[in-house]
């Protein structure tokens, strides 16, 4: 297969580095800036760069473009070229960037495209996932725990976020789909981090109740000796290598199966809204729900108009009590006397109008879509 890389995260680094000693790909014409350049050029790799990403799309020699951009809309831009231009796409995700709605919109292009979309996630650098498996497989009832231990090489938040979103990868390779998600971090007295423990859950009123997973991330070398534990409703310990990954074998199998590229997005996509629920749970300082909804806009808006009442409310008791006391320390003429009564009692009238109008409102509404329906 002939590799094009496009972008300046240095993660794809390790992928360039497989493709140039291998002897069945090779590396064809690339636009690459930042970290990776400077990677390219520490390791004395010569390779034939491009003006623009779009002279790189548009070579005859391509059939993978590895995305390694921190920019979710490029990212975008440059799949639905691709993916028009018929090569398939590798994504390495953005540090910090990467969000729910990046993996739904590559779904979107995916289904639209004949090409596979595959994006790199942590779980690959699990050694006992067979090449075509997504999940371990495990079954809630034969496991009691599942752990994870990572170290990170710098404490900083990009470097945190990748961690956080690698490890929870691993995590969901086990196959369960956890719905609640706990944050702590333990600092230092001047903020520097000693560890963040993030602990996945399902929630009580769930059907089938799902082993309970933790995640510790603390600052330190990379060993290679990292284990995913499991351990086993017996009590029976189970270990599972982390290591760093072979992504070729991989890709060509996506490659070869574009099929398989579907249920790999919406693996990111749990993933990425576990993230998601890691930064709130942070934020807030408690358990949180993976899925929460948000308030309709029906909700939004009795509240909002619960909201309004109350201040008109409280205006008309203010207003009151400012008038009686105004009429016993001033002496006005009588127009000024009515223009406040008017100013006093004109958000009440303001207030129950917008409320008879609103029956109004949707008899309108629902005459047009009876129009629509005809």
């Amino acid at each position: 297969m002939r590799f094009a890389f496009i972008g300046t995260n240095a993660a794809a680094w390790p992928l360039l580095d497989e493709i140039r000693k291998s002897g069945q790909h090779t590396l064809t014409t690339s636009a690459v800036e930042g970290a990776l350049r400077e990677r390219l050029a520490e390791a004395a790799v010569s390779v034939r760069l491009a003006a623009t990403a779009e002279d790189v799309l548009l070579g005859q020699d391509v059939d993978v473009v590895v995305l390694a951009l921190e920019d979710c809309d490029e990212i975008l831009r440059l799949s639905r070229a691709a993916s028009q231009a018929e090569k398939s796409i590798v994504l390495f995700l953005p540090s910090v960037s990467a969000s729910p709605a990046l993996s739904f919109e590559l779904q979107l292009i995916l289904d639209e495209s004949q090409v596979a979309i595959l994006p790199i996630t942590g779980r690959w650098r699990l050694s006992n996932l067979a090449i075509g498996s997504l999940t371990l497989g495990l079954s809630p009832a034969d496991v009691n725990q599942v752990s994870l231990e990572m170290p990170l090489k710098q404490s900083s938040e990009t470097h945190l976020l990748e961690g956080v979103r690698e490890g929870l990868d691993i995590l969901s390779a086990s196959g369960f789909r956890y719905s609640q998600v706990t944050c702590l971090d333990a600092r230092t007295p001047d903020g520097g981090l000693i560890s963040r423990l993030v602990t996945l859950n399902s929630q009580n009123e769930a059907e089938v109740r799902l082993p309970p997973a933790s995640l510790t991330l603390r600052p330190g070398q990379d060993t290679g000796e990292e284990m995913l534990t499991i351990v086993s409703s017996a009590g029976i310990t189970t270990t599972l290598p982390v290591v760093s990954p072979r992504y070729l074998p991989r890709i060509e199998h996506f490659c070869s199966q574009k099929s398989l590229c579907a249920a790999s997005m919406d693996e990111c996509s749990t993933t990425l809204e576990l993230c998601e629920a890691v930064a709130k749970s942070i934020r807030r300082r408690r358990t949180v729900d993976v899925h929460f909804d948000a308030g309709t806009e029906r909700s939004l808006f009795k509240s909002q108009m619960t909201a309004i009442g109350c201040g008109v409310l409280s205006w008309l008791l203010l207003g009151m009590v400012a008038y009686l006391i105004a009429g016993q320390l001033l002496t006005l003429p009588d127009w000024m006397w009515q223009t406040a009564r008017i100013l006093w009692m004109l958000p009440l009238i303001l207030f129950l109008a917008a409320q008879f109008l609103l029956p109004l409102a949707r008899d309108r509404a629902n005459d047009g879509r009876r129009g629509q329906s005809r």
